[in-house]
């Protein structure tokens, strides 16, 4: 059942004394499945077969990762690395993720390499379940800064 917001889950517990009803909040992260990572052909097919109208752009602040630090971090929680490239300076990752129900989501996320600095990290997430995206750039920014 979709839930407002959509990482909230409903629980009932039943015991010998009563039925306990609560409701807590998740993190979508732990939804992201270990066979997320899409062939390269079928990413690109994907991403453009996806509307440009279900793309969402965020910015993640604040984040002293290299492309190869975030890649690795990301991984570790089933966010995979399909390509890398540099345009114009800026290092450029594009991964696919999988959650539980099968809802594929596509990410491309900026990084100016050689900065050591504190700099912001820009996501571009494409999904047939706009709705998600919200919840898969916070995962990014949960997984990344921590």
């Amino acid at each position: 059942m979709k839930m407002d917001p959509l990482n909230n889950l409903q629980v009932a517990v039943k015991n010998n004394i009563d039925v306990f009803y609560f409701s807590t909040l998740y993190p979508v992260y732990i939804l992201f499945v270990e066979d997320g990572k899409m062939e390269r052909q079928m990413f690109l097919a994907t991403w453009k077969d996806i509307p440009n109208e279900n793309e969402a752009q965020f910015q993640i602040k604040d984040c002293p990762l290299s492309a190869d630090a975030a890649s690795s971090k990301l991984q570790s929680n089933n966010i995979f690395t399909i390509a890398k490239r540099n345009v114009e300076g800026q290092d450029m990752l594009y991964q696919s993720l999988k959650l539980t129900n099968g809802i594929w989501v596509l990410a491309e996320l900026r990084i100016q390499p050689g900065s050591l600095n504190f700099t912001d990290l820009e996501l571009s997430l494409k999904c047939r379940a706009p709705e998600v995206a919200q919840h898969i750039f916070q995962a990014y920014e949960t997984i990344l800064k921590n």
